[in-house]
């Protein structure tokens, strides 16, 4: 019998291939803990997308789950839109028969996250220069085949770019509604009031912080200071005691073309994010950040290869606050990795210590998504004794 190991992943994740055209959902395997693809949750997006809209490419950005509904956001060359999978999570081969266009009125999708009461925010517009918009309707059922390929959402409702021309990568909510939105082009992180969502669209703005900064990394080989607290942040979520994780993607080459010698995860602490709603509104503004007082800290990561090979590029992040582990996929590796927040300033050099055996690609600035439900039993299939 196979002794359980430590599993990597501890709740469902869903996982979009944008070169690949594919989603897929993973689980830990149940005796080895391996990371194993759950094939019934498999999705062919270009089947798809043919057959919805024929002579369409397929390139899944982003995963966002509304209860056991799940929401793919697409962007190539020749296909912007969002689609809505009907309850995927409890009848995923059966769902697939049903999936239907829930926007393509704007363009360039990347991340999409939905509030408390079902409404579905997408950053959107073109690349470099998108916006937060807000849509409604996303309970609708399907539609039928004859309207599966057109517009269903109910409103749509532009929430803006935050004062200058942004390209927002992944947006989250926190517990009072707020939404929070990484900033790639500007470095930066926005976040709108809930108050105000839909009307005034009232915000504030964390700006980079830039010099000598130190990270709380206690291993030597990862603890020199860096020159960025954000490197085209993307992923971002919030862990069980409120902190707010950030992903860097750091590639350099981006619009903002800024790159720390390392890549890392930041952790804003409530203190920061209360010192932030408490700035006046619409302001773009530096905090005095105080690494002694706690506002936030840096954790950087090996290379790819064990500290040989390339700088990682972090995208989608996911935090599973019962279980407090981070998973995030990277795109030069072309898979995932995680960490125990417990004994993140632990980090090594080992990759192998944090890989995920997820697939993951180029770009990766799109969001994944953990499954919060119970996923159905497996069926096992049926012995039948034939008597002749």
């Amino acid at each position: 019998m196979l002794k359980s190991m430590n599993k990597q992943l501890t709740k469902p994740l869903i996982v979009p291939e944008y070169l690949n055209s594919l989603i897929k959902l993973y689980v830990a395997d149940a005796n080895t803990g391996a990371t194993i693809e759950r094939e019934p949750y498999t999705i062919n997006l270009q089947d798809l997308i043919t057959r919805l809209l024929p002579g369409r490419i397929a390139r899944p950005n982003c995963c966002a789950l509304n209860g056991k509904d799940l929401f793919i956001s697409n962007s190539s060359t020749n296909s912007q839109c969002i689609f809505k999978i009907p309850n995927y999570v409890d009848e995923a081969a059966q769902a697939t028969a049903q999936i239907f266009v829930f926007t393509l009125v704007g363009n360039d999708y990347v991340g999409i996250s939905v509030d408390a009461v079902g409404n579905l925010y997408a950053a959107e517009g073109n690349f470099g220069d998108n916006r937060i918009v807000k849509y409604t309707g996303t309970a609708k059922a399907f539609p039928g085949d004859e309207q599966a390929a057109v517009d269903n959402f109910e409103t749509r409702l532009e929430i803006g770019n935050a004062g200058v021309t942004s390209y927002f990568a992944n947006l989250v909510f926190d517990s009072e509604g707020n939404l929070w939105a990484s900033d790639y082009k500007n470095h930066r992180i926005v976040v709108f009031d809930a108050a105000n969502l839909g009307g005034t669209n009232t915000f504030h703005v964390l700006n980079n912080l830039n010099g000598d900064i130190s990270v709380a990394n206690t291993n030597a080989a990862l603890n020199a200071n860096t020159t960025h607290l954000f490197a085209e942040p993307e992923g971002l979520d919030f862990d069980g005691e409120g902190n707010l994780w950030v992903a860097n993607n750091n590639d350099g080459n981006g619009l903002g073309g800024v790159r720390n010698i390392r890549s890392s995860l930041v952790k804003l602490t409530p203190n920061v994010q209360l010192a932030l709603l408490s700035t006046t509104a619409g302001t773009n503004v530096t905090l005095m950040l105080q690494q002694s007082n706690q506002d936030f800290f840096i954790y950087q990561v090996p290379h790819i290869d064990d500290d040989q090979g390339a700088r990682p590029q972090f995208g989608g992040l996911q935090v599973d606050k019962v279980a407090a582990r981070i998973f995030v996929n990277e795109e030069k590796a072309k898979r995932g990795r995680w960490y125990d927040i417990a004994a993140i300033e632990a980090i090594g050099t080992s990759t192998q210590a944090n890989e995920l055996d997820i697939v993951s690609t180029d770009p990766g600035n799109g969001g994944i998504a953990l499954v919060n439900t119970e996923l159905p039993t497996p069926q096992r299939p049926t012995l039948v004794q034939t008597i002749r």
